[in-house]
This record gives structure tokens, sequence and C-alpha cells, in this order.
């Protein structure tokens, strides 16, 4: 990693008039939130992409990013649509590469931070990925579980997101894992996608031949990841989708994506919900 970074401004965070102001090793945090709130999301993002760095992409950022987190989702769309000219803000965060800013507000949970920076990672270090990858790698991100260990994040990953097989239903026994990758709309299917080469142990080979642009005689890199086409893959698919239909009420039961300042705090939390945690 670079270890002296270009710091870039949005001018857009001046026009807001956002009082605080916190730099980091890779963001420039912008607030109306209290000085606390801000470091400790600022101390969680740097955390966060050296895990990313650490467990899944070697990264090579040459600039910081700017990241705006306000109080209430109000004012965060209030301020997307004022001084971002942004006419339909999502409901949770936002980024946006031409601005090298990612936006969003105090109670999005975790898992907006982690989908917002993971856009940034991506559009950085995977050129080269799939139409669907661009939500579906951001996407698998968003839902954790872990502890801080001497100022780095251990986290657990491969959770389904609650709301997103809510969303998904029945319709769930019905998805083609062809019709994930092909078309370009749909979001919590590839999530699903992503989540799914998680559990077979092939999600850093599938992003590793993403960023060498490699698909090893396949047409897509999940057959790359997998080393076989996608109708032998469909089988393990389909299993995996009856899996969490079958298990969706204990989906549901899972926890917001947090993460502790000791194992022994996590440890409690992990025994708490051991129930909702099972595969």
């Amino acid at each position: 990693m670079t270890s002296q970074l270009l710091q870039t401004v949005c001018p857009a965070i001046y026009m807001a008039g956002l009082a605080k102001k916190i730099e980091s090793k890779y963001f420039v945090f912008y607030s109306n939130l209290p000085q606390s709130a801000v470091q400790e999301f600022a101390h969680f993002a740097d955390m966060f992409l050296d895990l990313i760095d650490r467990d899944f992409i070697k990264l090579k950022v040459t600039r910081k990013v700017n990241a705006v987190v306000l109080s209430t989702k109000d004012e965060f769309k209030r301020f997307s649509v004022q001084q971002l000219n942004v006419s339909r803000p999502s409901e949770y965060g936002m980024y946006l590469r031409d601005k090298n800013l990612f936006v969003t507000y105090a109670g999005s949970g975790l898992g907006t931070f982690t989908h917002e920076i993971m856009h940034f990672v991506v559009e950085l270090m995977l050129p080269n990925r799939p139409m669907w990858a661009i939500e579906g790698i951001p996407e698998f991100f968003e839902k954790f579980y872990g502890y801080e260990e001497n100022g780095k994040l251990r986290l657990k990953w491969g959770f389904q997101n609650p709301w997103r097989i809510q969303a998904l239903g029945g319709s769930i026994l019905t998805l083609k894992m062809a019709d994930v990758i092909n078309k370009p709309d749909g979001g919590s299917e590839k999530r699903l996608l992503s989540v799914f080469i998680y559990q077979h142990g092939k999600f850093k080979p599938f992003l590793d031949l993403i960023k060498k642009g490699n698909k090893r005689g396949f047409p897509t890199y999940v057959e790359a990841a997998f080393n076989k086409p996608l109708n032998e893959i469909e089988v393990e698919w389909e299993r995996y989708l009856s899996n969490i239909y079958a298990n969706r009420d204990r989906i549901y039961r899972l926890p917001s994506s947090t993460y502790f300042k000791t194992e022994q705090e996590y440890s409690a939390f992990e025994k708490a919900n051991f129930l909702a945690f099972q595969n």
C-alpha cells in the first residue's frame, strides 16, 4: 500500500458547512456528529480497509476517500439532493466515484459503511469485475460479526442478511445462477451468489482471478473460481438455496452487523446468538 496518500476534497462538503473533520489513514471524515462518534467511525473504517488488504485484496491506495456521515436519514437525503445533485438517494448510503466520496448517516449501521467502502475498493482494484459483482461484492461485506484485537479487526463472514432473504421470499427457490450472473437488475440475488462463493471457499480465488483478469478459459469468473462449468455448479447452488429457505426463520433472527472491543465481549454475544448463527 502507498504510505503517503493524497487528500482530495469534494467541493460539496465545503458548501454543506460540516463542522467536524477527522483525517485518518485512508479517509477524511466530515460530519455534524459529536467528535468522539466521528473518531470511532474513522477508526473502524481504517481497520476495515486494513483487513481487506490483509485477508482479501492487496490494496494500492493513492488518495484518501472523503466520507460524510450525517446524524439522520433526512439530513443524508437532503445533503444528497441539495449538495450532490442526486435526485433519488438510496435508503442507507452511497459511493460516488466521480466525487471520491461516500456518504451515509449514523443510524444506517456498520454494514452500510463496509458496503460503501467496498464500492471504492472494487472501483479501484477490480476494473475487470463482471457487472453483477459491482453490487455483489460490496453486498457480501455488509454482514459480519467480530471484535478488535491489538488494533486489528477479526471478523466472521458468510452470514445471510435477514432483510434480503425476507425480500426474496419464495422466489429464492427458483433463482438460476446463470440469471443472477447475466441479468443487470436485482440486488439481493447478487449477494446470495457472493455468499455461495465464500461458503465454498472460493471467494479469495474469485477476487484474485478478477484482479488478474483471468477467467482460465471459462466464460465467467465464477466458473473459473470453481474450475467447472455453471451447469455443474448449479446442483450445489440449488441445494444452497433450499437450505436457506428451510432455515429462513433462523436467518431472520440474525442481529445487525457489529463488532466488539474485546474477544470476550464477542464470545458472549456469539453465545447469546448461538441458534441464529448455526448453519
